[in-house]
């Protein structure tokens, strides 16, 4: 519009007087900067607001679980590929003996916790200081069980830790019971299967170990590796016994696959209102949506906390459908693992699930594998 008024001022300016067009002149220069210093501020405001975002919580209706705005950083997968479940493997997905989701006919992901998404409007150290401390105890348990625990532990949990029980059973599941008064609780520690090849992926049903579970289905692989261990410890009879001798708490931890298990141990478990809190660290999908509402129902908020630590390869290798993610996601990442983002109610938001694009990420939550961090903390 400025541009045409200036062509129809200039096409009469014989007509004007010097001094009239040096007047306009001044005045079309003047609205000229007035346009310049709007745009400027347009801008800059896009991109304050650009430098503001946070990863938040997707809303439930959304159908592609997905980050909201993604980094232009470009990464390689270093993931190694022999640990990649293969689509020809012998027990992949496709081979199941029972009927599967079929991503082309199925209905999109659905929430099943849609009601917690409000709880993302909180900060996390104002709702419950507490909430890092339960992630990172129950991690420095998971990443001790792939070293010697017995010894450094005990620098750790300074108030005391006792081994009530191990455990290594011939399907190749390895793990410890500890009494740890720091934390009020007895834990169950389930160290991970590294390699996800030795897994046989087909859902399997877990209606006879999961009280009010109708349909619930995990893996088949995670199934007979908790059961080994179950088997191994006499239907955990120890840890039973200490929970009802001391009135401590009961809850259950592990690392990738071990994780997994320990999700199995608390459904079992904790639908005879046995165990209290389950966790795990860098869990891969290993249950069908009955089993995945059936457990986040039995672990609601932070009994059931799923730390992912920012990219962790393990959490993305076993596609969505017939196996979903479980619990409450939270994504630890900074330079000491110290910030905390919570997704409640969407437990495939990729904000917290990350893109699985990392294997450095799955060795470290809290502190490495096979150390039990430290009494400060890190700090």
């Amino acid at each position: 519009m400025l541009s045409a008024e200036l062509s129809r001022t200039l096409t009469g300016i014989s007509s004007f007087p010097l001094s009239s067009f040096l007047s306009f002149q001044q005045q079309a220069n003047m609205n000229f900067s007035r346009i310049q210093a709007l745009l400027l501020a347009i801008s800059l405001l896009g991109l304050s607001r650009a430098h503001s975002i946070r990863p938040r919580a997707l809303a439930p209706s959304d159908p592609d679980p997905a980050l909201t705005a993604r980094s232009n950083r470009t990464n390689s997968d270093p993931r190694p590929k022999t640990q990649t479940v293969n689509n020809n493997n012998n027990n992949n997905l496709q081979n199941s003996t029972v009927a599967l989701s079929n991503a082309n006919s199925d209905p999109p992901f659905r929430p099943d916790h849609p009601d917690w998404d409000y709880l993302n409007g909180y900060t996390w150290w104002k709702s419950d200081p507490t909430q890092q401390d339960h992630a990172r105890f129950h991690a420095y348990l998971s990443m001790a069980s792939y070293g010697d625990y017995a010894n450094l532990c005990p620098k750790t949990f300074t108030k005391g830790f006792t081994v009530l029980q191990t455990f290594s059973t011939r399907a190749g599941q390895n793990g410890f019971i500890a009494l740890i008064p720091e934390m009020v609780k007895v834990v169950i520690v389930f160290q991970g299967v590294e390699n996800l090849q030795s897994i046989d992926w087909r859902p399997a049903s877990i209606e006879d170990l999961v009280a009010d579970c109708q349909g619930c289905a995990m893996a088949s692989g995670v199934r007979q590796l908790y059961l080994s261990a179950k088997q191994a410890t006499n239907n955990w009879d120890v840890a039973i016994r200490k929970v009802a001798e001391t009135g401590l708490k009961f809850s259950v931890t592990g690392l990738g696959v071990g994780g997994a298990v320990a999700a199995l141990a608390a459904m079992d478990l904790g639908s005879k209102g046995l165990v209290h809190y389950a966790h795990n660290q860098g869990m891969p999908r290993a249950m069908n949506y009955a089993a995945m509402v059936r457990y986040d129902n039995l672990f609601q908020v932070l009994a059931g906390q799923s730390l992912v630590s920012e990219n962790d390869w393990m959490v993305q290798a076993i596609p969505m459908r017939p196996f979903y993610h479980v619990g409450s996601k939270v994504k630890i990442l900074g330079p000491m693992q110290q910030w905390l983002i919570n997704c409640y109610g969407n437990n495939e938001n990729r904000t917290c699930t990350g893109d699985g694009s990392s294997y450095e990420n799955h060795s470290v939550y809290f502190t490495p594998k096979g150390e039990c961090g430290k009494a400060d903390k890190g700090w």
